[in-house]
């Protein structure tokens, strides 16, 4: 069924329908399943399954008594791409407004410094997006900011989110927060640390990650990592750019480290 984008954007406008689609983007799941946890009855949950099915973003098939659903990709990725055009040409926009605000206040924008690096990992797109957000990988002992260091990474899945660690006690480390998420290709986030590696509470005077995954066949996908904006910590931005171009592929060897060892299970 193909999916109207109007109808698809309203059916998306309820949270309790976009909670399902959430739920399904890990896989098929029965009414059931789809419902555990749920502030609704399974009842209102077929309501709104029939409202996503009628608007093409969702399908279902029977096994056995149970009828299980599942995710359109399609109909997500034209949903995707209609939005994308709004994206890319508000950027544009930005950008043309930016450089006339400074054309008419005589003022030159800095040169941004960034340090970015490329990994290939033998992973399917949305596998390697998962393990990526899952962060159970990175190598908390080496990189991190609290004092002893934590014992895990949260990475919270939604614009907003907050990246952080956390030590055992259940003490937490801010790192930064989420701008941009669009899953299974891309992240935007903020690294709010100082070049004392301290955390930095105003995010416009730390420096952005942006994560990309691209397909490379079936099986891999590659992964590129982009730490933008280190000219925001003036007099000390070359010496961080060395420490980060020196280091910054450390987390994503770990990242590669870990879904190869998934994949030898």
């Amino acid at each position: 069924m193909s999916a109207d984008i109007d109808v698809a954007l309203d059916a998306l406008g309820d949270p309790t329908r976009r909670r399902i689609i959430g739920r399904l983007a890990a896989g098929p799941l029965d009414v059931s399943a789809i419902s555990a946890g749920m502030p609704i009855g399974r009842t209102a949950v077929s309501m709104h399954l029939r409202i996503l099915k009628d608007a093409g973003l969702v399908a279902d098939r029977a096994m056995g008594n149970r009828r299980f659903y599942h995710l359109e990709p399609d109909a997500l990725q034209r949903l995707r791409d209609h939005l994308d055009w709004y994206w890319e040409r508000s950027l544009a926009a930005y950008q043309r407004a930016a450089e006339d605000r400074a054309k008419e206040q005589h003022v030159t924008t800095e040169q941004e410094i960034v340090v970015a690096k490329t990994i290939l990992v033998t992973a399917p797109l949305a596998v390697a997006f998962d393990v990526f957000i899952g962060q159970q990988w990175w190598p908390v002992h080496t990189h991190h900011l609290a004092e002893p260091h934590g014992s895990e990474v949260v990475l919270e899945p939604f614009p907003g989110g907050r990246w952080y660690e956390r030590a055992a006690d259940g003490t937490e480390t801010d790192w930064g927060t989420v701008i941009a998420w669009q899953p299974p290709y891309r992240l935007l986030l903020t690294w709010q640390v100082g070049p004392r590696w301290t955390y930095e509470a105003d995010p416009g005077r730390g420096s952005q990650i942006e994560v990309t995954f691209t397909p490379d066949g079936p099986h891999a996908t590659r992964v590129e990592f982009t730490h933008r904006h280190l000219e925001r910590y003036g007099p000390e931005a070359e010496r961080m750019r060395r420490i980060l171009d020196g280091k910054g592929g450390e987390p994503l060897n770990a990242f590669a480290r870990h879904i190869g060892a998934r994949a030898a299970k």
